[in-house]
C-alpha cells in the first residue's frame, strides 16, 4: 500500500520485530484509509520520511471482533479513537493452503490496495471462503517500509 507521511513523532521511537528495528508513531494518509500507526522506516532519520510517499506492508498486534458479513458492505478501514486501531471491512482475497504439519493457516484480506494478513487464530478459528466479506478491528497497526 502506498502512504504519505503527514507527521512523525521522532521522540516515540520503540524497537519492534525480531530484529528490534526502530519504529515511530506517524499520522499517514492513503487511498484505502488514513490515521495513526507505527512506522518502521527504511531511513536512518525518521524526519526524512515526512511528506514522502512510500510503499508499506501492514501488520497488526491483535485482531478482535472478527465476523463474516453479508452483502451489501462497504469495503474500507476507519481509524478508531485508540491510535493504531482500525475498524476494517474487506474481501478475503486468498488463503494459505492447509498444512499436514499443523502449522497456522493465513488469509489475506484486501481493502483496496491494502492487504491484512490474518491467522486462523485471529479469525477465531473460522475459515471463510474466498471472496467472503469480513470485518474486524485491527489493533497496534504497524506499517513496514517495503524498502527494508
Amino acid at each position: 500500500m502506498k502512504i504519505t507521511i503527514e507527521d512523525i513523532d521522532s521522540a516515540s521511537m520503540r524497537p519492534i520485530g525480531h530484529s528490534q528495528l526502530p519504529s515511530y508513531v506517524v499520522r499517514f494518509r492513503s487511498v484505502p484509509f488514513s490515521g495513526v500507526a507505527r512506522l518502521v522506516p527504511a531511513y536512518d532519520e525518521p524526519t526524512d520520511c515526512l511528506g514522502l510517499d512510500i510503499g508499506v506492508e501492514i501488520t497488526q498486534g491483535s485482531v478482535t471482533d472478527f465476523r463474516v458479513i453479508g452483502l451489501p458492505a462497504i469495503v474500507g478501514a476507519d481509524a478508531l479513537d485508540t491510535p493504531g486501531s482500525f475498524k476494517v471491512c474487506g474481501i478475503l482475497e486468498s488463503q494459505s493452503p492447509p498444512s499436514d504439519t499443523g502449522e497456522s493457516r493465513y488469509a489475506f484480506i484486501a481493502v483496496g490496495e491494502a492487504s491484512f494478513c490474518l491467522s486462523e487464530q485471529e479469525m477465531g478459528g473460522m475459515w471463510p471462503e474466498p471472496e467472503s466479506i469480513v470485518s474486524f478491528v485491527a489493533h497496534d497497526v504497524t506499517l513496514w517500509d517495503e524498502a527494508l
